[in-house]
């Protein structure tokens, strides 16, 4: 299923929608925000130095830095499970990497796929809380789970792009 394409007018109004929202938001809130979320304070104050990003689209100065962090925070909020799976998909891979001799060579496989699994189970938690889950771990019930986070999660960065490059593009 394709998503249709945003007219200029659509993407004007988004991106001008955005930037409001990134105004209204100073960066101690933002900073509250990301550790209300969840985030450990050395990446809020990392992730905090990224709201301070500007760019400049066409005439304007927007800042993509907070439409950004603002649009992750909403994407954590709508899939809590999601998020903490991926994180702790990330945080067994990393104590697999740290065992001596071993964590090494298994480390390139254990990062994706402690993440993919983290993310699937997760998914599958935000899907049950929602709506019916059928419970089935065949290939292409994952395969599908996979998709659709996924797409959950890159659905939000291609519609900034859009919105972005249509700004730019006469």
């Amino acid at each position: 299923m394709k998503t249709p394409a945003m007219t200029r007018a659509q993407a004007s109004l988004e991106l001008a929608l955005w930037h409001a929202d990134a105004e209204a938001v100073s960066s101690s809130d933002l900073y509250i925000w990301l550790r209300e979320s969840g985030f450990p304070s050395e990446i809020a104050i990392r992730l905090k130095q990224l709201g301070d990003l500007t760019a400049k689209v066409g005439a304007k100065a927007i800042n993509l830095g907070k439409i950004l962090l603002i649009k992750l925070i909403e994407f954590v909020k709508a899939h809590p499970n999601l998020a903490v799976g991926i994180a702790l998909g990330a945080a067994v891979s990393s104590l697999i990497a740290s065992i001596p001799f071993l964590g090494p060579i298994l480390a390139p496989i254990a990062l994706p796929l402690g993440i993919v699994v983290g993310a699937v189970a997760g998914h599958r938690l935000d899907k049950a809380n929602g709506h019916s889950s059928d419970g089935d771990f065949g290939f292409i019930s994952v395969t599908q789970d996979v998709i659709e986070v996924t797409r959950e999660f890159f659905k939000l960065f291609i519609d900034t792009i859009r919105a972005v490059m249509d700004e730019i593009v006469i």
